[in-house]
């Protein structure tokens, strides 16, 4: 490195680092909004080091003050409210579903969701503020610290593990492949050491060997050298001469018009209205066409009996004729609603499900059943059920959003001795997950041995419509690399695509049409049957816990105690 441009970085560090704390502040807030670029659908990931770099300088000359605890808990702070804010935006959008019932709760995802999970970066940065030194140990402080929140973040109070920092590489490239070692947790722990990795280029002593502030740089590029090779060979591998071939089916509905205002026959017309639309959608049986069809999460909404009691597609007898007289010898997985009634029709239990229907389905009912067991906040959990005191102030809180159970969905349950695959008449064995389940990398893992594919199936017109639902699939995608399983997903009004086990998208044949002013999309794909076997399936975080190892003995070899800035 040249001495002018060690100036030049030193120069910008100390003027970052010695930043009055309200620009200081404002500075933080507005790197964690800009990381929005590093995520889907941008991956511009090299707009992470720039905003990681900034907060390292900024924590700098936070340490050096008297009260250097707050500074640093709020700088961390403040970057996770701004990433928050801008990356999750679109959790808002649900509120604006039925603005009359649930816009005076909008603070909720804009001012209490950034402020709650801009804890966990403040808790990061107060951690690493205790460790914290002048020389590039404090790279490694700062990275273990903030991994080890960002874990937290994902299993906390149920989790939400959205825009890991592992998923601004994009699904299928090179350097996505070592989830398949280190599942998309190791990836984000060795992201965060790359963004953080320029940091260390410049820091306050006046002196200091070039080489050790190299040094950070030079693990970094051997490890991601050894990624990016490891990754483009795996990338070669040839897939399973073996197919299965599936239809996959959206119709874009608004949530207003599956569900309009207004009585019994109202409701029970647009239901009627929304199935006929997806079995025109699906279209005839022809023996040259796929026999798996896929339709969406909620895809049919509920009809009414007489007694005004929820009669749920798969105990509808209507609905099942139609759906078993159209599908003849294909099988179709849909997302629905389940009702469990006890106590002579008094007391309901609904559950957000997954059927697997076939022919013989309007004699026999489903062929295979699978309960949603992680329910969203607010959207399907009463936000009672999870807020502390939840219940005491039950009254001022909203209730859940979706349309079936205000009170909330249950959790699902095991119900099949074998865990939580269904196997369909052709033979292969599927793993359901329901819209938020396929964020969670442990979850599957855990129940993907034995799998033939992931299947799916979620509502993403929640999600605005906007970057939401591209995050959403981008979460998605990173369960096939992990797992090394073929992932087929239908999305309502987001990303509806098959995976290869290597996070990449399958070609397929696309039909557009529009039907009653919705817009129709029609997926014919043929995915490989391919079944790989990887480090992540079969040991779980145990790469993701090295890396972290790792990087505590460099910090600990760098450490020094006089060496502490404040």
């Amino acid at each position: 490195m040249s001495h002018a441009s060690t100036v030049s970085l030193g120069t910008i560090h100390n003027f970052i680092a010695r930043l009055s704390p309200l620009r200081a502040n404002v500075l933080a807030f507005v790197c964690g909004v800009i990381t929005l670029f590093a995520f889907a659908p941008f991956h511009f990931w090299l707009v992470l080091p720039v905003a990681i770099t900034l907060l390292i300088w900024m924590l700098d000359g936070a340490r050096l003050k008297a009260n250097w605890r707050r500074s640093v808990f709020l700088l961390g702070w403040l970057f996770g409210a701004g990433f928050t804010l801008a990356s999750m935006h679109w959790t808002a959008a649900p509120f604006l579903v039925e603005p009359e019932k649930h816009l005076i709760f909008i603070w909720m995802p804009l001012i209490l969701l950034p402020a709650g999970l801009g804890l966990f970066f403040g808790a990061a940065t107060f951690a690493a503020g205790h460790l914290w030194s002048r020389n590039p140990g404090r790279i490694f402080v700062f990275v273990v610290c903030i991994s080890i929140t960002e874990y937290l973040r994902g299993v906390v109070f149920g989790g939400f593990p959205w825009n890991w920092a592992g998923t601004t590489w994009e699904p299928g490239s090179p350097i996505s492949q070592i989830a398949a070692i280190s599942g998309v947790f190791g990836l984000t722990v060795l992201t965060f050491f790359l963004s953080a990795v320029p940091a260390a280029l410049a820091d306050f002593r006046p002196g200091g060997q070039a080489f050790v502030r190299i040094l950070p740089g030079f693990i970094c590029v051997v490890l991601f050298g050894l990624g990016w090779g490891w990754g483009t060979q795996r990338l070669n591998q040839l897939p399973a001469d073996e197919v299965i071939a599936a239809r996959l089916v959206d119709i874009a509905i608004p949530m207003k018009e599956k569900y309009p205002a207004g009585g019994v026959n109202v409701r029970n017309e647009a239901a009627t209205k929304v199935l006929r639309a997806y079995l025109e959608a699906m279209g005839d049986d022809f023996p040259d066409e796929p026999r798996l069809v896929i339709w969406p999460e909620g895809a049919i909404p509920f009809r009414f009996s007489q007694n005004q009691r929820a009669l749920p597609i798969i105990i509808d007898p209507n609905a099942l004729d139609a759906i078993s007289s159209r599908l003849g010898e294909r099988t179709l997985i849909t997302g629905t609603v389940r009702v469990d009634r006890y106590d002579n029709l008094q007391e309901e239990t609904w559950y957000n499900s997954l059927a697997v229907l076939t022919k013989n389905s309007a004699r026999r009912g489903a062929l295979g059943i699978y309960d949603k067991r992680k329910l969203v906040p607010f959207g399907e959990l009463a936000p009672a059920e999870f807020i502390p005191f939840g219940h005491a102030i039950s009254g001022i809180l909203p209730s859940a959003m979706q349309q079936a159970a205000t009170q909330g969905y249950t959790p699902g349950e095991r119900l099949l001795p074998s865990g939580y695959l269904l196997e369909l008449p052709s033979g292969e064995k599927i793993l359901p997950l329901i819209c938020y389940e396929a964020l969670f990398s442990d979850f599957v893992r855990k129940d993907a041995a034995g799998a033939d594919l992931l299947v799916n199936i979620s509502i993403d017109s929640w999600f605005g419509g906007q970057i939401g639902p591209k995050q959403h699939f981008v979460n998605a995608a990173y369960r096939s690399i992990e797992t090394g399983l073929p992932l087929l997903r239908v999305a309502n009004q987001g990303v509806t695509a098959a995976v290869d086990p290597w996070g990449r998208i399958v070609p397929s044949t696309q039909i557009n049409t529009v039907k009653d002013d919705w817009a129709v999309t029609v997926e014919d794909v043929t995915v490989n049957k391919t079944k790989l076997i990887t480090t992540y399936s079969r040991i779980g975080q145990v790469f993701s816990f090295l890396f972290l190892a790792g990087f505590i003995s460099i910090a600990l070899i760098f450490f020094k105690r006089t060496d502490l800035t404040g």
